[in-house]
């Protein structure tokens, strides 16, 4: 038997069979743009997450304090003086609203030296402007969202050489600021622990000043290699014990990557199992199909078309069913890639307004407040081709298998009993 004419008997019955073969595809692409939809998606997390990570390098430790103890510059000397430290970077980060467009909108100041830039961002990019002087002038760069906020459509509502008004929230008091704003910087995307486009940089003595507060609630420590990290980590464990918390990046990242990556596969694996059931209701159609067309293999049979040729021709059915499912699955599901991160970040988003005014003074004194929480699910999804590629082989297979019963039916019917049957 040619080709062509195999592959026309295979199909000859769609167009009796119209609406059942659509949803029969639209079964097998639920399954295929699942898989790669839900796949890329912890796959681009992953790879958005440990991109920050690694910015600020592999030595580096974040230490924070925990419960009400406090970090004061006694701690910086300690810790600058023990073996192995590098650098050693002291940080405040405090919560203040802004007002856009009639709308309170949260950012977060973060008071940093300018020659300690690097350390947190890597490398400096600005899309215009410069980085602020060291000194005690209230005068600092935005992040990119905060001067092209996301919920105005990208509007610029922050300029360079232009004062920015921010307002201070602690319990039932409240103190405005103005900030020069000297610099701009370029998008950074989801960042470890401070949420870079979505917050104000500025000198850390002027932000000790602003906040009356003399103590840091984030340090950056790089030790010398990445050998002698969890020396670091051990020393700072045997002297603060449980008073601060520390992370280090590096085992961070292998924890992140690898919880990710079993995350991925669980999902993907559920994704699986919709494309097994569709495998399950293209046997039924199959069936169907077998019990519906037996007069016409009976005349196929009688006329000398052998077993294998009426098994491949029903084969060839769920193999073209498996092949424009894929191909369709495949559209969905890169389509839909790009779709979920919108969706994700409208369900996760942590509204500005509405927060307590304590929990407000709480969260002002923490390196890792709502807006962090929302930044960490901008990413991009990371559709990998060896996905796709298994997405839609795994629908051919699925396809060719859930094919392979009514087939065999097919080419063991009688001729005589096919003929005569009604």
């Amino acid at each position: 038997m040619r080709l062509d004419d195999l592959f026309k008997l295979s199909v000859k019955s769609w167009g009796e069979r119209k609406l059942r073969i659509i949803l029969l595809m639209i079964a097998v692409s639920i399954g295929v743009a699942s898989i790669i939809a839900l796949v890329s998606q912890t796959t681009g997390v992953q790879q958005s997450i440990i991109n920050q990570l690694q910015t600020l390098g592999p030595t580096s430790i974040i230490v924070t304090p925990s419960g009400r103890s406090q970090l004061t510059d006694a701690d910086i000397a300690l810790i600058s003086s023990l073996p192995n430290v590098e650098t050693v970077v002291p940080m405040i980060t405090y919560r203040v609203y802004t007002s856009r467009a009639g709308q309170d909108v949260e950012l977060t100041l973060v008071g940093i030296e300018p020659a300690r830039l690097s350390d947190l961002l890597g490398d400096l990019r600005l899309v215009e402007g410069k980085i602020y002087p060291s000194g005690l002038t209230p005068i600092g760069v935005a992040g990119y969202d905060a001067a092209y906020p996301p919920t105005l459509g990208g509007t610029q509502v922050v300029f360079v050489n232009q004062p920015l008004l921010v307002e201070q929230r602690a319990q039932t008091l409240s103190r405005r600021t103005t900030i020069l704003i000297s610099g701009i910087l370029d998008k950074y995307g989801a960042s470890a622990f401070i949420s870079i486009d979505s917050s104000i940089f500025m000198p850390i003595q002027v932000l000790k000043i602003i906040t009356n507060r003399n103590d840091y609630n984030l340090i950056l420590v790089k030790a010398d290699s990445v050998e002698n990290v969890e020396s670091v980590v051990d020393q700072l464990t045997t002297i603060y014990g449980e008073r601060v918390r520390i992370i280090a990046l590096q085992s961070l990242t292998s924890t992140i990557s690898s919880v990710i990556a079993q995350f991925g596969l669980l999902l993907g694996s559920i994704a699986g199992i919709s494309l097994t059931v569709a495998g399950l209701g293209i046997m039924n159609i199959m069936m169907i199909s077998v019990i519906e067309r037996t007069k016409e293999i009976g005349v196929m049979k009688a006329v000398g078309y052998r077993d294998r040729e009426v098994l491949l021709i029903f084969l060839v059915e769920s193999f073209m069913v498996g092949i424009l499912g894929g191909l369709l699955g495949v559209a969905l599901g890169v389509a839909g890639s790009y779709l979920m991160p919108s969706i994700f970040s409208s369900f996760f988003r942590v509204p500005s307004g509405g927060v307590s005014a304590a929990s407000t003074r709480a969260m002002g004194a923490s390196p890792f407040g709502g807006t962090q929480a929302a930044s960490m699910f901008s990413f991009t999804p990371v559709i990998s081709p060896d996905i796709v590629l298994i997405a839609f082989s795994f629908a051919v297979v699925v396809s060719v298998l859930a094919g392979i019963y009514p087939a065999w039916r097919a080419s063991q019917l009688d001729p005589i009993r096919a003929i005569r049957y009604e």
